[in-house]
């Protein structure tokens, strides 16, 4: 992969204000074997507009009606050529111009992985802070999740592993990377620099709580009980927390699952007092 393609994949919906600041990002890059695919869901407003702006630039540009942000970026994914592939949505963009240059450095000293990952910068209008991918295993991975725009994946993994579940509204992006990481056996290993501003306030921040039960869920079917087991014992304040807000939106069957799960693992109630989250 000394000079692989790197197919970047964009999903936006009216999102006038956001959308050139990324795709800026993209085509600034010093890194230029690059296929950029955006994916727009049928904007109303001036964002297809600005999009036409940058069309010699832009590889593949689709608008129509989607089923959800999944859907959208499954649609990528069939367009996308590239031996690596990476999303970067509306509201995001990469940290500096030798972003991909210097992904593509590390994925050719890392040549048996699958999966990369670096840092973002969670960002608003007001502040912003260097995040870190996961570093401790699964368990702390079940816990925090992770933020696909620090993710490059590469093409033989959606190949292996499949595309992303639409059934999942919220989480669908974590429930590849379990399955890609417990099922398939996927290696992935963190490079240790800045990917992407990460622009606060999106689906998994605004709805995240509703959607709780997804992570559960995915984390029952992808590695079992024991699994969850692991993750309650790990870090039971978090699980504990998790179930008290699938039952407040969820109602009755989920209090009915909390008290379930409580009494499979009834040591979560001692240690969740001994937790230390950072």
């Amino acid at each position: 992969m000394v000079d692989g393609k790197i197919s970047i994949i964009t999903v936006c919906f009216n999102c006038e204000g956001l959308i050139e600041r990324t795709i800026k990002s993209v085509i600034a890059q010093t890194y230029t074997n690059v296929q950029y695919i955006v994916i727009d869901g049928g904007s109303t407003d001036n964002t297809l507009n600005i999009i036409g702006k940058y069309e010699n630039k832009i590889d593949v540009m689709l608008s129509e009606k989607d089923k959800g942000i999944y859907d959208a970026m499954n649609k990528g994914l069939k367009y996308a050529t590239g031996d690596l592939v990476y999303f970067l949505n509306a509201g995001d963009y990469l940290c500096d111009n030798n972003v991909l240059r210097n992904v593509i450095e590390r994925f050719n000293a890392n040549s048996d992985s699958d999966i990369l990952y670096g840092d973002y910068i969670y960002y608003d209008n007001n502040s912003e802070q260097r995040c870190s991918g996961y570093r401790a295993g699964i368990p702390d991975l079940l816990r925090r999740g992770y933020c696909h725009q620090t993710i490059f994946a590469k093409q033989s993994a959606f190949v292996k592993c499949g595309n992303f579940n639409t059934d999942y509204k919220i989480y669908a992006d974590f429930d590849w990377l379990l399955r890609a990481l417990v099922k398939f056996g996927q290696k992935m290993s963190y490079i240790g620099i800045p990917i992407a501003y990460y622009l606060k306030g999106g689906e998994s921040e605004s709805h995240g709580d509703k959607y709780d039960y997804e992570r559960i869920e995915i984390i029952q079917e992808t590695v079992g009980y024991q699994g969850l087991f692991s993750f309650a014992i790990s870090y039971p304040t978090s699980f504990c927390g998790y179930l008290m807000k699938i039952s407040r939106n969820k109602g009755e069957p989920a209090k009915i699952h909390e008290i379930e799960m409580r009494n499979r693992m009834p040591c979560i109630e001692s240690r969740a007092a001994e937790e230390n989250e950072p």
